[in-house]
């Protein structure tokens, strides 16, 4: 399948213009250039066939698609104080792999899910919460996190895209984009320290690498949207053709 996968994502680009403009632009605003642009197309169809089998994969086979994470003892150490810990992430990679990487390694929590209806956020559980994530939808979910670092849980969000512009725009690259204010704002209200966190494919439909960064703690919001786009940019500048975000979240 992974073959077939990759020869869709060659396809892709010719077939869908609108999506090869954005990817191109993001290139540009982010690296300056577009070279390699087309190799994040063949990318997401690799990591399409591993959302399609994950279902259907043993931990075990889950696990050894891991090749490496690095600073794993962050999240060791909250766990064994018992306290809570905000883990941002991005659209590098695919975050159904993610969700199941951390509950293997021991560290599952809440993360949320934006769907577009019931029936998308069953088939979404079904990738995401087999080993122990705790998936809510994005609607209402706010007083839920809250709780849940109340109770010393770990909280996982993709906080890179804000679909509908509610946020506030940050500098990024060579321009500004949208940011979501949730995990920020959570951070501050309850003195919740946060991380940067990914599991970048290496290659299609082969192995990950997983790192974290050290805790940041907020001043307030600014100060944490601030330091994710700085820390999202320096993970998005090396990996660009990774990053998949097909949408022109550009400030005009």
């Amino acid at each position: 399948m992974c073959d077939i996968m990759k020869l869709v994502g060659l396809l892709q680009p010719k077939i869908n213009s609108k999506r090869a403009n954005i990817v191109r632009k993001n290139f540009l605003m982010i690296r300056g250039n577009t070279d390699g642009w087309e190799k994040t197309f063949i990318n997401f169809w690799g990591c399409t066939t591993d959302t399609l089998y994950l279902p259907y994969m043993t931990a075990e086979e889950i696990l050894g698609r891991l090749k490496q994470v690095e600073n794993l003892e962050v999240l060791k150490w909250f766990k064994s104080k018992g306290k809570p810990l905000i883990v941002t992430t991005t659209h590098i990679g695919i975050p159904e792999m993610l969700a199941n990487f951390a509950s293997l390694l021991g560290f599952p929590g809440v993360a949320v899910a934006e769907v577009p209806s019931d029936e998308w956020f069953r088939e979404f559980l079904k990738f995401r919460s087999r080993f122990g994530m705790r998936i809510i939808p994005m609607g209402n979910s706010y007083p839920i996190l809250v709780e849940a670092v109340k109770n010393g849980e770990f909280v996982y969000l993709v906080s890179d895209r804000d679909i509908k512009r509610k946020g506030i725009a940050m500098p990024f690259g060579r321009g500004k984009k949208f940011f979501p204010t949730g995990f920020a704002n959570l951070s501050v209200e309850t003195k919740t320290p946060v991380v940067f966190g990914c599991g970048v494919p290496l290659q299609p439909c082969g192995k990950y690498y997983g790192f974290l960064t050290e805790p940041y703690y907020p001043k307030d919001v600014y100060d944490a949207l601030e330091w994710y786009a700085s820390t999202l940019y320096d993970a998005v500048y090396k990996w660009t053709d990774r990053w998949f975000v097909f949408q022109d979240e550009w400030v005009s």
